[in-house]
């Protein structure tokens, strides 16, 4: 039988797209397919680009923002944010805040109204690192923070049948737009967030994530945090299944027996199907863990298309983030092209509780992870390991002694 195949680019042509021998086109092949995205979101999605403005984004702020003669009214109480914020995301930020962050959009009631959309993206990956680093950002003084870190948006809210709309989604940066706007000194500052759905989830309707992203925000700064991929497994377990679920029986025996089905069961199905179908599109048990999750390469390789590495994609690994931060914090304010701060005020920022992290007692109830599920999960990433330190030219990702 033929192998089922998978194909993350649906507008672009996807068999040159992924056959293609270069891992990042030119600028000029770059504007090309982004007029080819960019024609096809106003075509077939109205939604979206009704809201967009039709001579690019106003070019004397740094962040993506422009004017419109639209206004609108009452919008908070309507907002999908607003009112699903606990019920739906569980996120510990509090509500009082995000109240004032989106009513305060509604002041600006006269047109004509300025909007704004990120600079910046953290699109990944989950138990990385992601809330941190995105914490101590927020932090520089010519960022703005938005009303949340992610409303996951982009990949997989949008299809909800109730969800948010793109308005929706705009309306969490009305901060950023309220300011600059009554502000003139402050057009240099910028905003973002950080959905980590946005880099692994990339739907399935006739667009696919990175196609949408890279037609409304060509220019955008993305930034992708990864960690060991044995032990974002674990720490994934610990806080989804035994902290989200409040699953009782939580144990590293437990977990032991969920990887060893979930790495089963990705193999069977490359053994039927392409390694991109099975990343993106399958339906074998997984267990409650995301085996997928840790295969960075291979979760890289369509965003890299369209984002030049170092350029306008900047790579991230977890341990040297956390043994090396305030030059790690000096190196991503200098990818964003953000001024530079005073070593004090980056002491400061590095000194900041560190954000999201699995508690200790968690941690010492269920216990370390087993020899052998170590074991089992290193032989399973190795390859895809040694493929991701060659990309990056870096043997840190090989993750050896960690």
């Amino acid at each position: 039988s033929s192998v089922k195949s998978y194909s993350v680019f649906r507008v672009l042509n996807a068999t040159e797209m992924e056959n293609s021998a270069s891992v990042t086109y030119s600028d000029e092949e770059r504007t090309a397919l982004w007029k080819t995205v960019k024609l096809y979101v106003k075509d077939r999605l109205p939604q979206i680009s009704s809201l967009l403005p039709d001579s690019g984004y106003d070019e004397s702020r740094k962040n993506p923002c422009w004017w419109t003669n639209r206004t609108f009214y009452d919008k908070f109480s309507t907002n999908y944010y607003a009112s699903h914020l606990r019920q739906v995301y569980h996120f510990h930020e509090d509500g009082n805040r995000l109240d004032k962050f989106l009513r305060s959009f509604l002041l600006q009631t006269e047109a004509p109204t300025l909007l704004c959309l990120p600079y910046f993206l953290i699109i990944g990956v989950p138990k990385s690192g992601t809330t941190d680093l995105f914490s101590r950002i927020v932090n520089h003084p010519q960022v703005i923070s938005p009303a949340m870190k992610g409303g996951n948006w982009w990949s997989r809210r949008r299809h909800d049948k109730d969800g948010p709309t793109f308005l929706d989604y705009i309306f969490l940066f009305s901060m950023t737009a309220k300011t600059t706007r009554e502000i003139p000194d402050w057009k240099e500052k910028v905003t973002g967030e950080g959905s980590t759905s946005t880099l692994f989830d990339m739907g399935n309707d006739s667009i696919s994530t990175v196609e949408l992203v890279y037609s409304v925000l060509p220019h955008s700064k993305l930034i992708v945090i990864l960690r060991d991929p044995t032990t974002r497994l674990f720490s994934e377990y610990l806080y989804f299944v035994c902290l989200r679920q409040s699953f009782t029986k939580c144990s590293s025996e437990d977990f032991h027996r969920r990887a060893s089905r979930a790495v089963a069961n990705f193999q069977a199905c490359v053994s039927k199907s392409s390694v991109t179908h099975c990343l993106y599109n399958s339906s074998y048990g997984t267990g409650g863990i995301r085996v997928k999750l840790g295969l960075y390469y291979e979760l890289l390789q369509p965003w890299l298309k369209l984002y030049p590495l170092g350029k306008q994609l900047l790579v991230v690994r977890l341990e040297e983030y956390s043994s090396h931060m305030t030059q790690k914090l000096k190196n991503t304010f200098d990818f964003l092209g953000l001024d530079p701060i005073q070593d004090d005020e980056v002491s400061r920022i590095t000194a900041l509780p560190f954000q999201n992290s699995v508690s200790r007692e968690l941690k010492n109830r269920v216990g370390p992870m087993l020899s052998q599920t170590k074991d089992l999960l290193r032989v399973f990433y190795r390859e895809h390991n040694e493929r991701l330190a060659n990309l990056l030219q870096d043997p840190g990702y090989l993750w050896i002694t960690t």
